[in-house]
């Protein structure tokens, strides 16, 4: 009987190559945040109210409107990293006064029912932000976009809707707006009165 023949012991084949996901920098994004944080403000977003801000991401929002802004209400991110938030599915567990959805609502196969919840459940009012698809070709821009939303839709489900620069062109991307009390707040020019709690007034802070 002869000792069987040793086998070469061969290298792990190499992992293939993943392509990671490199989140540019705040200034390259920051006008989504400031178009939503102007929409809120002029719905009369103040310290007293809550921000359910669904596909938070890195939460830059809530530094936007705290840093850039002086807001000192509550926030609260709804994420994959916050639990099991699938938003195909997910919906609002309770109500909130503003809702905001930025750069989500193309990576849905079905925005119209999450928007529909977010209306739902908004006391005040929703902002949203998306692509443009008349200008940029949104299925190209990012291989997780599955649904071009186009301002027409969004004007259809009742938001008033605005073209901005998003993403460096001219009308790339639209901002939808939603407020309970009427669209006519758009227009007015408002100057939120900042919220000073109790305790503060009383020790003449």
């Amino acid at each position: 009987m002869t000792a069987a023949t040793a086998q070469p012991v061969l290298p792990a084949p190499a992992p293939a190559p993943v392509e990671r996901f490199v989140r540019r920098p705040y200034q390259e994004r920051a006008a989504r945040y400031r178009v939503a944080a102007d929409r809120l403000a002029t719905g009369g977003l103040s310290d007293r109210h809550s921000l359910a801000d669904v596909g938070a991401g890195h939460t830059e929002l809530d530094w936007c409107l705290r840093r850039e802004h002086g807001w000192d209400g509550r926030y609260l991110p709804f994420d994959r990293w916050t639990g099991d938030v699938d938003l195909e599915r997910w919906v609002p567990p309770m109500r909130y006064d503003w809702l905001a959805c930025l750069e989500v609502i193309e990576h849905l196969r079905d925005p119209d029912r999450l928007l529909r919840e977010l209306l739902a459940s908004a006391v005040l009012g929703v902002v949203v932000t998306t692509p443009n698809p008349a200008v940029v070709d949104v299925l190209a821009m990012d291989p997780t976009h599955i649904t071009p939303v186009s301002r027409e839709h969004l004007a259809d489900l009742g938001f008033y809707t605005s073209l901005h620069n998003l993403y460096g062109t001219p009308d790339d991307g639209i901002c939808g707006v939603w407020y309970r009390e009427g669209l006519h707040l758009v227009e007015r020019k408002i100057t939120p009165v900042r919220y000073i709690p109790a305790t503060a007034e009383r020790s003449g802070r």
